[in-house]
């Protein structure tokens, strides 16, 4: 299967989720459309039209493409349009369409569960197309309903924080997969990973990794998922010290967000494999960790080194 008609299943899907949408499209930076999916009725010509309405704002997206992940919504007289840039990551826009009685801005965080998908299927990295369920309330569904081996309390969500590029993706890759990608993507807003774990015949756990992108202007949609984590992880990185000293922005964001106080926090020092002596910056980050009173680890997401001691101490912690 290509990859624009597995995008197109994948907006299938999203449509399915979405009922007050009526188009999900992906136009490249000349407006040209990529991939979509689409009601019934909904044509070429409506297509042309969204693609005028967008154009001054590709043309500012080619203009600043290499600086910062861009979005916005626009009301028309007859539909409502929220688009994500993707140019940071590869040449593409992602425009939702509601009709002009839908509250677009419902679906904003979950559109970005979407959009690192598109992201990662375009840069051909094997990406599953199913996507999260909504409740009527338009909160995420996240525990496999129709799956005996699984109970509510067998499952925990895993939210991971910290700067850009300290290695939070490739911790996650590595764990679920056991391997890391070589070219760094940074995530667009949100990736949710799922590690299924078998204790015993009859016993299963579920875990849900919630990858938070770390740029800042992604803090908009970070607060809508710090609700549904059982525990947090904050990285920093190992060979920049000022992701260290990022560390108490993260914790004054996770706490604001987060309603229950007693959700455990760990601190992780990654890329421990790049860094020949340590000492200092490991001195200041336990000292951090026992100022929070937080377990400090260290890891290497690209050997591995140190990250099934963290992921045993964290399922114990959590189950």
């Amino acid at each position: 299967m290509s990859r624009l008609s597995i995008i197109e299943d994948l907006l299938g899907n999203l449509l399915k989720e979405t009922k007050e949408l009526v188009a999900a499209l992906v136009l490249d930076l000349d407006g040209f459309l990529i991939a979509k999916s689409s009601i019934k009725g909904f044509d070429e010509d409506i297509i042309t039209a969204i693609t005028s309405i967008l154009e001054q704002t590709i043309n500012k997206i080619k203009k600043y493409t290499e600086t910062t992940f861009g979005s916005g919504t626009f009301g028309t007289n007859e539909f409502q349009l929220f688009y994500i840039d993707l140019s940071k990551v590869t040449p593409a826009i992602f425009v939702l369409v509601g009709d002009q009685y839908s509250n677009i801005n419902q679906f904003i965080p979950y559109a970005y569960i979407v959009a690192e998908k598109i992201s990662s299927i375009l840069n051909n990295r094997e990406t599953s197309i199913q996507i999260p369920r909504l409740d009527n309330s338009g909160d995420l569904i996240l525990h496999p309903e129709f799956d005996s081996n699984f109970r509510k309390k067998n499952i925990s969500k895993i939210v991971i924080i910290g700067s850009e590029s300290v290695g939070k993706s490739s911790l996650v890759d590595m764990y679920c997969r056991g391997e890391i990608e070589e070219n760094y993507k940074p995530t667009i807003g949100i990736s949710i990973v799922e590690k299924k774990l078998q204790i015993s015949k009859s016993y299963h756990l579920m875990l849900y990794l919630l990858d938070l992108g770390g740029l800042k202007s992604f803090a908009k949609i970070r607060k809508f998922y710090y609700s549904y984590s059982n525990i947090i992880l904050i990285l920093f990185d190992f060979t920049k010290v000022e992701t260290l000293n990022n560390v108490k922005g993260w914790i004054e964001e996770s706490r604001q967000f987060i309603k229950d106080k007693s959700i455990p926090i760990l601190l992780i020092g990654n890329k421990i494999d790049l860094i020949e002596s340590r000492e200092s910056i490991r001195s200041q980050a336990q000292d951090l960790a026992t100022e929070y009173n937080f377990p400090f680890f260290e890891t290497s997401a690209l050997t591995g080194e140190g990250i099934d001691e963290l992921f045993t101490f964290m399922i114990s912690t959590l189950f």
